[in-house]
């Protein structure tokens, strides 16, 4: 009982708030392949790395996996033990290569990946931050120019009757954001929850919004190649492993999280089952570029197919770095273009009938 309210806790509460980061995840499995290449034991290796860490709940982790190594457990069954930390694909590569003998090379890979992933997030956060920081200051401007300048400016102006349409406009606006301002944010918050909810509890939510994910024209491309490129990285990286086909799609179906990509590897490997191969379970699909295809058709007639993918991995990386960029140069432009005729509607409510009033002085 006391080990399931802990694998409760740990799962539930140290996952949603204090979760290491994926830097010292990295990390993590940076410096268990270097001490596996230096023969260092695979406990001793933990107890070294533990003496370093300075992120207590990764600690937590790290004595727990000592533990059940000194009970006789393999790595892979202690990692499984923390499945809120470790994905799927993780342990699947740490068994596999237990049993083959090459855990340095295979933690080393897995702590690529785990860059490789750092350095694309990183690449969104710092796309993103730009149009996110400038959507904050204009909704604060905004705010403040209708609660605070119009009224002031209106008080001016005796007979309101005779106010321009626009000006009229922005004071009532200026009136319902000073009423209902409170209730607008908790309905902000609100509609980010239900969301959320929706997205993860109901299908055909979740079933829509992948649509709009895979087909709308600037995000589609995005989102197509970082699938692209998973794809191609996890199962270069499970085939290298020697894990088999059929168990490499099934963890890549469960790592995905777009319904469409996830039923489409679903429905590869029950064509593999069926006898087909892994090009002509995939053609035809517009999820998949086209390129892709007559790769990986080309690796399976020649035997190279695990070589193949990770030169394909390695192109749609840099491909996706330079989607992201383009996404993003659109978005911005679009974003200036909104906010500035938004300000441009209320600087224009306050300076018509100053104009107004200086032409009836003259």
């Amino acid at each position: 009982m006391e080990v399931n309210k802990l694998w409760f806790f740990e799962k539930f509460v140290i996952k949603k708030f204090f979760a290491p980061k994926l830097t010292q995840k990295t990390n993590f499995f940076r410096l268990l392949a270097l001490a596996q290449r230096s023969w260092l034991g695979l406990r001793d290796a933990l107890l070294s790395i533990k003496k370093s860490e300075t992120n207590k709940w990764l600690i937590m982790i790290i004595e727990d996996l000592i533990d059940q190594l000194t009970q006789g457990s393999t790595f892979s069954q202690a990692m499984g033990n923390h499945d809120y930390f470790f994905e799927e694909e993780e342990i699947a590569l740490v068994q596999s290569a237990e049993t083959m003998g090459n855990l340095p090379e295979i933690l080393e890979e897995i702590a690529k990946e785990l860059e490789n992933s750092e350095r694309i997030n990183g690449k969104i956060r710092k796309a993103m931050t730009y149009p996110i920081v400038l959507i904050v200051f204009a909704i604060v401007a905004v705010t403040i120019l209708l609660i605070y300048v119009i009224p002031t400016i209106v008080t001016m102006f005796p007979n309101q009757e005779s106010l321009p349409s626009l000006t009229k406009f922005m004071m009532w606006a200026s009136t319902f954001l000073q009423k209902t301002r409170y209730l607008i944010l908790i309905i902000i918050i609100g509609a980010i929850v239900l969301y959320r909810f929706l997205y993860k509890s109901v299908l055909t939510f979740k079933i829509f919004i992948d649509k709009l994910m895979v087909t709308l024209p600037a995000v589609s491309g995005v989102v197509k190649t970082y699938y692209m490129y998973r794809f191609s990285k996890l199962l270069s990286q499970l085939y290298s492993a020697w894990v088999s086909p059929i168990l490499s799609l099934k963890l890549m179906g469960n790592t995905f999280t777009n319904f469409f990509y996830r039923k489409k590897v679903i429905e590869i490997k029950e064509n593999l089952n069926a006898g087909f191969s892994f090009a002509e379970s995939m053609e035809g699909s517009s999820l998949f570029d086209p390129i892709l295809v007559q790769i990986i058709h080309v690796g399976e007639d020649t035997g190279n197919i695990t070589e193949v993918l990770k030169k394909m991995s390695d192109f749609y990386r840099d491909i996706l770095q330079n989607r992201i960029d383009i996404l993003m140069s659109l978005i911005e432009p679009i974003l200036m273009a909104m906010i500035a005729v938004v300000i441009g509607a209320i600087v224009g409510a306050i300076f018509l009938p100053m104009a107004e009033l200086v032409n009836v002085i003259k």
